[in-house]
């Protein structure tokens, strides 16, 4: 049995792994074309990624302690990372060898929902979801991250992307008391560009923070994400009171076609009987690692969009984010502050964190007239 117990970690480990590092590209310059990226799911910017050009990045102990999560494990070294990347790669087919709902591991979604599985089982976390994200896995498998096991895992990147769930749990929280201590009757939408398999929407709305929740992403993973809502999800938890009213709106888009993107949110936020429906939103824009998959040029104009669309309507928005934004190669705030303002956002939180996906922060709506 000792032996046994010996041995859990290095089992566990492939649920830990790192990111595989690829070749990306810069964000472009003033009267530079836009270029396509090479591969699907090349990350941009990886190839700026490195501890020399990362002085403005909180350590890992930092970042961690920020939001009230333990840090990553200060001791593995990038051959751990290494190995445990490969080992993940080679184990996690075989988790979902018997899984009828498999859904596609679109730009490491599904790595990044096993990872979030184990922080969303450990009730000392502030990025616990009452086992959400563990009731999308398959039956059988999905006890190599259950309640008993999450503890004997080596703290490697499934205790990155915990930091950047608990933040952006924390910051969508604070704005939504600072909004309805305004105005109780203020109605609360979150928008998500790119949710992949993230249970946020479902979580907040049980919680009572949100009012309904609307989710942008690829044809593929808005199809798998409502086959897991509804064939294994609410099967699930119809006992507990879930029903399909919970479940947030999925819609299919690229987001690297802006003008359909643009379209969509115009859509999106003037539903209702007129703009005093309208107005009665707070409209919350969440990016959550999915900036670094996109065409370069397409982050900075997204986040451009989004105010154009609010202040087109005089409504009121507010940005949250965990990713990589453009033209902020490291985490200097005077850079974050310059980027966000010239795309319509005054930025209220900056908290960089180590990570490709390294920029976390909140910001508020600018006026068209405030504009820079």
């Amino acid at each position: 049995m000792a032996m046994r117990r010996r041995r859990l970690p290095l089992f566990c480990l492939f649920i830990c792994s790192a990111n595989a590092f690829s070749t990306g590209s810069e964000p472009t310059q003033p009267g530079q074309v836009v270029r396509q990226l090479r591969r699907p799911n090349e990350i941009r910017g990886s190839n700026r990624y490195g501890s020399e050009n990362n002085s403005t990045i909180l350590s890992p102990e930092e970042a961690a302690a920020a939001v009230g999560v333990r840090p990553s494990n200060p001791k593995a070294t990038k051959k751990t990372w290494q190995r445990a990347w490969r080992f993940h790669k080679r184990v996690l087919p075989l988790l979902h060898a018997f899984d009828r709902n498999k859904p596609p591991d679109s730009s490491l979604s599904l790595a990044v929902l096993w990872w979030k599985a184990l922080s969303g089982n450990d009730k000392s976390s502030p990025a616990y979801d009452d086992g959400l994200s563990y009731d999308l896995l398959p039956r059988g498998t999905r006890a190599v991250v259950s309640k008993r096991l999450r503890r004997f895992y080596p703290r490697l990147h499934h205790a990155n992307v915990e930091i950047r769930t608990a933040y952006l749990d924390r910051a969508i929280a604070n704005v939504v008391d600072e909004v309805r201590q305004v105005d109780t009757s203020t109605r609360i939408r979150l928008i998500m560009l790119g949710g992949g398999y993230d249970i946020r929407s479902l979580k907040l709305k049980q919680r009572g923070l949100i009012d309904e929740a609307v989710e942008l992403d690829l044809p593929q993973v808005v199809e798998a994400k409502q086959k897991l809502f509804h064939n294994r999800l609410l099967r699930r938890r119809r006992r507990k009171g879930m029903t399909d009213h919970d479940f947030p709106y999925m819609t299919a888009i690229d987001l690297n076609r802006l003008d359909d993107v643009r379209c969509k949110l115009h859509e999106i936020v003037t539903r209702g009987g007129g703009i005093s429906d309208w107005k009665k939103y707070h409209n919350m824009v969440v990016f959550e690692g999915v900036m670094i998959y996109l065409d370069n040029g397409v982050p900075s104009a997204l986040l451009g969009i989004c105010s154009d669309v609010l202040n087109k309507h005089d409504l009121g928005g507010s940005l949250h984010f965990a990713d990589r934004l453009e033209n902020i190669p490291e985490g200097n705030l005077e850079d974050a502050i310059v980027e966000l303002n010239r795309n319509g956002w005054d930025l209220v939180e900056w908290l960089p964190k180590p990570g490709l996906a390294r920029h976390q922060g909140s910001a508020r709506l600018l006026s068209t007239a405030t504009k820079q």
